[in-house]
């Protein structure tokens, strides 16, 4: 059975199962051919990012979890607060945010990710860290008899 993630929601709302070729970051939805041309035509639509599905569903299952919509507002996060370090609909900067400068918009702090130095850096660590896994999963654990021998020995 098809995961709802693989289907085109606009297609599946007019209970028709269609294949999703594209996944739009924006309306946290897949669509089919058909309905990603009209989307990239619409007004309300047309500068949504969107990206093919395959990469899509390489992100991590942690990832494609986190909710992308204010869970006391229930509208979509759109600014990144840096003195808080929190996510902001719009709702919740007039309400609590409104005195904050250092606000970011997400689209642009999700676009300056992957290409920061810290990024990269942490990219690096995460591969270090996995290689020593690797290793210590590959060499047996050294038995206390051992050790005691081999310094008797010496």
């Amino acid at each position: 059975m098809a995961d709802s993630r693989d289907l085109c929601g606009v297609c599946t709302l007019r209970h028709v199962s269609k294949s999703s070729i594209v996944w739009c970051t924006e309306c946290d939805e897949g669509l089919c051919t058909e309905c990603q041309e009209h989307h990239s035509l619409s007004k309300s639509s047309r500068n949504h990012d969107t990206i093919p599905v395959t990469e899509y569903q390489k992100l991590p299952s942690d990832v494609l979890d986190i909710s992308q919509y204010c869970k006391i507002h229930n509208e979509k996060y759109i600014i990144y607060c840096k003195k808080h370090e929190s996510l902001c609909c719009s709702d919740c900067i007039v309400e609590s945010h409104n005195e904050c400068r250092d606000i970011v918009k997400l689209a642009e702090v999700i676009k300056n990710a992957k290409s920061s130095n810290a990024f990269y850096e942490m990219e690096q660590t995460l591969v270090e860290v996995l290689e020593n896994i690797k290793k210590i999963r590959e060499k047996p654990p050294r038995q206390p008899e051992n050790i005691i021998k081999r310094e008797s020995d010496n």
